[in-house]
This record gives C-alpha cells, structure tokens and sequence, in this order.
C-alpha cells in the first residue's frame, strides 16, 4: 500500500511538473523564437533545416538547441526536488534564506555554534605540543609507578615464597 501511494504521488508530481512547464515553456518558446514547443511542426522544419545542411550558427538558433537540450533537465530535475522535498518547503526555502539574511545581525559570522568550541582559547602550536609531551609524560611515569608497584609485589610474594 505504502509503494501505490509513492507511486500516487510521483504520477501526480509528474502530471502537475508536465503541464507548468508545457504551458511556462510554450510561452518562453514562442514569444523569444517563435517556436511552438507542443506542435510537430517547428520541429518537422527544424529537422528539414538540419538535414539539408543548415547550419545553426546565430545567437538566436544557439540558444533554442540550448533550451530545447535543457528544458527535460530543468523537468526533470524539479520532479525529483519535489517529490524529495514536497511542494511547500521547495516554494518557501528562497523566501526562508532572504529572511534569515536580512534579520541576522551583521557582526555574527556563523549560524551554527559548536558548544566544545565555547571555553576554549586558540592556543598556539608550542602550547599544543607541550600539553601532548605532559600528557605523555604522565602517562609514561603512571606505567612507570605501575610496573614498579607490581614488581614489588612480585618480589614480596618470592620472598615470602622463599621462608615458607
């Protein structure tokens, strides 16, 4: 049930994507090349143009196979930001990102801020190395402490071994 349902909703992104960009893209075809992007026959004169060795080499040819090329991507692409993100989120996240830049103060130079990072000084790399070399020293003279300790009682055991 759960699959009919993100098939439901793919089909009918699918459908609402398909006919904004049919109706936006013909207006944009038409009124900048005069191309109607839904009739066959701009493209049957197109093809007609191509294979009796025209070539496309103004501005204006250029940029119809461009948009002709790129108009599927942006189609596609946005079928799958909105089937990803949802409708709402996809349409208000540009307003959401002006409004947080214009309401951040302009001293604050990051929004996110790290609790670890809040206490602590920069410390220069002299003072890094030095704090590892303690650390390390400690923890040499800790094993020290301890081996010594166990050898004590290592050689308490033998001699009480010994008397016995």
């Amino acid at each position: 049930m759960k699959k009919i349902k993100k098939f439901i909703r793919f089909l009918l992104i699918l459908s609402v994507c398909f006919v904004f960009f049919a109706y936006v893209g013909r207006i944009v075809s038409v009124f900048l090349w005069n191309f109607d992007i839904l009739s066959s026959k701009p493209y049957i004169s197109l093809y007609l143009f191509w294979e009796n060795g025209g070539v496309f080499n103004s501005f204006r040819d250029i940029t119809l196979i461009l948009y002709l090329f790129f108009l599927p991507i942006f189609f596609w692409k946005s079928i799958c930001l909105l089937y990803k993100k949802g409708f709402w989120k996809t349409v208000l996240t540009p307003f959401v990102k002006i409004y947080t830049r214009l309401t951040r103060p302009n001293n604050m130079e990051v929004e996110h801020v790290s609790i670890k990072n809040l206490g602590a000084k920069d410390k220069s790399i002299d003072e890094i190395i030095s704090d590892k070399l303690k650390q390390k020293g400690e923890t040499h003279n800790n094993t020290n402490s301890v081996t010594r300790n166990l050898r004590q009682q290592v050689a308490e055991k033998i001699k009480e071994n010994e008397n016995k």
